[in-house]
């Protein structure tokens, strides 16, 4: 083998050691990616949650996914998640989903799901709110 090989070969395991060391101590940001491998511990009592959408159209009820509202998963659970009033934003989203609509297309009743997503080490074990959307309101 010749030193160029060697060379290679020294680089590449050199590489891998420190991607390994990155792990194994959990460094957040490394000069050799620049990227964030763990997101930050969060403490017991804050526990991660998610939003569903569901509407009633032609008498059944169906989820409401982003890409009906031409949103990714993100945007659609920060609406839903992290505004001040989920009625308000759910009946927001709905209603401009039904003005893009024909009458027999448009939802007629809509609610948001919000489950508390169980973790092990925490007491509450997954539990979920109903709250309903307001589409009374002016129509964007």
């Amino acid at each position: 083998m010749g030193a160029r090989e060697w060379l290679l070969s020294l680089s590449f395991a050199a590489f891998v050691v420190l991607e390994v060391a990155e792990g194994w101590w959990a460094i957040e940001e490394w000069p050799l990616t620049h990227v964030p491998m763990f997101e930050t511990l969060r403490p017991e009592h804050e526990l991660p949650r998610r939003a569903a959408l569901y509407a009633l159209r032609g008498g059944r009820w169906f989820e409401m996914r982003p890409f009906h509202f031409r949103l990714n998963p993100d945007e659609l659970g920060g609406r839903l998640l992290y505004g001040e009033d989920v009625a308000a934003a759910c009946g927001e989203l709905v209603r401009a989903f039904n003005a893009s609509r024909p009458p027999e297309r448009r939802v007629s009743a809509a609610y948001v799901l919000t489950t508390v997503v169980a973790r092990p080490q925490a007491p509450e074990r997954g539990s979920g709110v109903r709250t309903d959307c307001d589409l009374e309101g002016e129509p964007p």
